[in-house]
């Protein structure tokens, strides 16, 4: 793991928190948000100890359960007219078959359950995805979204909260635990 203070070699007083504030300050970007959201989650997890798994089947994994982070927001770092329409990707993605390990036979979702983040701030001249009280949080066991929404790839705003309730940064863990000690 890399702590910022380190040099690039053949550059002359240049570290790697020099590319890091460059590449990622702007959190408004949705690929640096979505980082950071994920973060977040790991952070409220206690999962951020050892580096990010970036090629992973599932995006974070808690007490050997598979977990789904989905991030978004209401605004981008363009300018808009309005606030855009929340939506969350969700599809079911091929498996193997068992005793075909040839064929992908099946689709199905492959976390346990998944973490949704919305950053919820509408006017790009308030926003700060710094400000936890900016965001709201849902957890929701892949079973209940099977249930619910079993051919859906994407889930609206609206949907989603039909089916959890938002929390707050400082409630991740607790909602998370009470869904794992369910699965």
């Amino acid at each position: 793991m890399l702590w910022g203070h380190e040099n690039i070699k053949g550059l002359k007083d240049i570290t790697i928190k020099d590319y890091w504030q460059w590449t990622y300050s702007d959190l408004i970007i949705s690929e640096n948000r979505s980082s950071f959201g994920l973060f977040l989650i790991a952070q409220a997890l206690e999962l951020t100890k050892i580096p990010r798994i970036n090629w992973g089947e599932v995006d974070l994994r808690y007490k050997r359960k598979k977990v789904s982070v989905k991030i978004n927001s209401r605004i981008q770092g363009w300018k808009q007219s309005k606030s855009k329409r929340i939506v969350f990707e969700i599809p079911k993605k091929k498996g193997w078959h068992a005793k075909k390990p040839d064929s992908l036979t099946f689709r199905n979702r492959e976390a346990d359950f998944f973490i949704f983040g919305l950053h919820t701030e509408k006017q790009v001249k308030k926003a700060n995805l710094l400000d936890l009280s900016q965001w709201e949080f849902y957890v929701v066991s892949t079973t209940i979204l099977d249930l619910n929404y079993p051919s859906k790839n994407k889930i609206g705003i609206r949907q989603l909260k039909s089916i959890s309730n938002p929390i707050m940064h400082n409630q991740i863990k607790e909602a998370v635990d009470a869904i794992v000690n369910e699965i």
